[in-house]
This record gives C-alpha cells, sequence and structure tokens, in this order.
C-alpha cells in the first residue's frame, strides 16, 4: 500500500537552511547585510562563484546563471534528480524531504480522498542453464530509442535539468589506470555536494544520449557503516537503461553489421571492455531485466555475450538471466574464476570478444 503525502504540507513545514545544510551547502552572506538572503554555489551547473540566491524567510531559490529556481520543494527534488515539473516525481521528492525532515504531518491521510495504486517489484526465478541459448524468437531489425513503457506513461527516466559540477582528477579515479581520455569521454568525477557527495560519479544517459542520472560509487575502498557502496538517485528506473548503450550505438553508425554485444554488471568493467573497443553496456547489477532485453532486440541485436563476475552474485545472476535473454536473442557465457571481474579478466578473453571495425 503506497503512502499518502500532502506536497502543501511539506513545502509549509520545509525549512531551506536545513535544506541546505542536508546537502552540504555552503552559506554566502551578501554584502549587502541582508540577512534573509543567502548566496550559494549553484549545484545545477558548473559555477565557480556563488551565483543562486536562496530567500530564507520565503523558501525560494533562483540562480541568475542558469536560470535554476523554485521552492525549497523544488530544490530537493532536483537534488534527488528528480523533475518538479512531473507530477509523479514531485511527490518522490515529497516523500524524501517528509522522511529526511521529520515533517510527518505531511504523511498522514486525511479522512477522505484517493490513494494511488502501489507498484510492486517481483524477483527472477533462477533457471540453471549451463550452455548457450538459441533465441526461440527473431528479433526485430528495426532499430529504435527508448519507447513508451507498456503502462502508457511515456519515456522512463526523463532526461535531467541540470548536471553536476565533478573534479575528474580525483585520485581514486587516477588510481584505476584509465586514460584521461576515457574519462572525459564518460564524464566520470568526484561529487563534493548533493546526494552524491563523496563519491565518484557515473554520469548515465538513455540510447538516445540524454543525461537521464548519475550514479556514485563511494571514493574508497574502507565502506563506512552503513552506507552503499553504489547509490542510485530514488526514483530512478534502472532495469529499463543500459549503461553505455548510446556510444555503443554511436559507434555503431560505421559499422551497421555488428549485431553482437556485450553484457556486464558494472561501470568500471564497461571502461576497460569500451577502452578496448569492445561494443558493451551494463545492467547496473547482476540481473537482466525483460525490458533490456526488449532495448537491445530494438535496436538490431541478435547475440548476447553475457559476462557477469566471478563471484555467487554474478553465478546466480548468469543463471536467471539466461532464460530472459534466450526468449529473444542467441547468448553465451563467459565464466569467471572468484574475483575475477571484466575489469580485472585476462587479455585472452577480451581477445576473443567482439570489437567494432
Amino acid at each position: 500500500m503506497t503512502k499518502w503525502v500532502d506536497f502543501k504540507t511539506v513545502r509549509e513545514h520545509l525549512n531551506f537552511r536545513d535544506v541546505l545544510a542536508h546537502y552540504g551547502i555552503e552559506e554566502h552572506w551578501p554584502k549587502t547585510g541582508m540577512r534573509d538572503q543567502v548566496k550559494i554555489i549553484c549545484p545545477f551547473h558548473d559555477d565557480h562563484k556563488p551565483s543562486c540566491g536562496v530567500n530564507l524567510v520565503k523558501e525560494v531559490y533562483n540562480c541568475f546563471a542558469c536560470d535554476a529556481g523554485g521552492n525549497a520543494l523544488d530544490f530537493v527534488a532536483h537534488m534527488e534528480g528528480l523533475n518538479p515539473d512531473k507530477t509523479g516525481e514531485l511527490r518522490k521528492a515529497a516523500f524524501v524531504a517528509a522522511d529526511t525532515f521529520g515533517i510527518e504531518q505531511a504523511l498522514k491521510r486525511p479522512p477522505r480522498g484517493g490513494e494511488a495504486k502501489a507498484s510492486e517489484k517481483s524477483k527472477a526465478k533462477t533457471t540453471k542453464v549451463t550452455k548457450p541459448v538459441k533465441a526461440k524468437s527473431k528479433p526485430s531489425k528495426k532499430k529504435a530509442k527508448d519507447k513508451p513503457t507498456k503502462n502508457g506513461k511515456g519515456k522512463p527516466n526523463k532526461p535531467l535539468t541540470f548536471t553536476l559540477k565533478l573534479d575528474h582528477k580525483h585520485p581514486f579515479i587516477k588510481e584505476r589506470g584509465f586514460k584521461k581520455k576515457l574519462i572525459k569521454e564518460f564524464g566520470i568525477g568526484f561529487s563534493d555536494k548533493g546526494m552524491m557527495k563523496g563519491r565518484i560519479a557515473f554520469p548515465i544517459h538513455n540510447s538516445g544520449g540524454d543525461l537521464i542520472a548519475y550514479s556514485g560509487r563511494w571514493a574508497s575502498d574502507e565502506l563506512p557503516e552503513d552506507v552503499p557502496r553504489y547509490l542510485l538517485p530514488k526514483g530512478f528506473e534502472k532495469n529499463k537503461v543500459l549503461f553505455n548503450l548510446n556510444r555503443v550505438l554511436e559507434a555503431r553508425a560505421d559499422d551497421p553489421d555488428l549485431d553482437t554485444i556485450v553484457i556486464v554488471e558494472g561501470f568500471w568493467s564497461v571502461l576497460r571492455l569500451h577502452s578496448e573497443n569492445v561494443p558493451c553496456v551494463s545492467t547496473f547489477g547482476d540481473s537482466v531485466s525483460e525490458a533490456q532485453v526488449e532495448l537491445l532486440v530494438q535496436n538490431g541485436f541478435k547475440n548476447i555475450i553475457l559476462i557477469f563476475d566471478g563471484d555467487e552474485g554474478g553465478r546466480v545472476g548468469t543463471e536467471s538471466s539466461l532464460p530472459i535473454l534466450a526468449e529473444h536473442v542467441f547468448v553465451k557465457t563467459v565464466a569467471l574464476e572468484n574475483g575475477i571481474k571484466p575489469d580485472t579478466m585476462d587479455d585472452d578473453i577480451v581477445a576473443t570478444l567482439p570489437r567494432f571495425n
């Protein structure tokens, strides 16, 4: 059962100063001495000086450089990677704000009124498959970008209206050994503010190349207690996206006959194989969804090479993903030894993978 949230109550009780403190955003007092007005480094564009004004009495903000603006709830929505102009996404932001800032009265449903239907997630059943499986149906040759979802609500994961200011030279990135050109191509960098604060942020694009979200990897191998290693914004539907598909499609424009693609779990694995000119995408984890398979079929891929991590999660994910893939494409797997991932596997294995001409 979904929760009730009152937008008006959230707006009335949301304190902008608390919001700024929560996201680690520093306040700068203007020289005029106006104590109800502060300036901040705008988190929604590459800002080098405080260009965003926040009125602490009216609880509104406005950036004079990128025109971002709105009330405190709109600010929370943008910081969480949500679009406040969309009712559903603003609702998600209201939940975040109510939970984060203890606005409990906004979560109490009035005596009368409807309630939205809850969405439920189901876990894929594991079926053991140990050899390449031939597709049961022929894939469509029609190339398509992200299509509307079956529920008629249009494209999933709407494009973002902002970009994060990131440090592309952070030591944790350098330690990975990737070339600067590759890091710049993917736009990866360290974030020191917002929900990705303290993380290496990976820009995520849809198949058409639109920026739709950021994922953050904790910028250290020493993980604090109760802190997830990887973080995705609330409301982001990862099962409807394939990381790096946009670049694969762009590169395939010069190699239209290529119909084989490699699927891996993580971002670093994609970077390693992409640097070797291997068409490769990530599923954001150790499973493949029906929507992700459909996205590949729509774009003309007939053959899949599945290389999940060499651990228990990767093995279970491989077994559960094979039947889903086999309904539409020809698929084979590469089993890695314990502790090995595609970004650390032998060059001999990489040499057997398909490449762009």
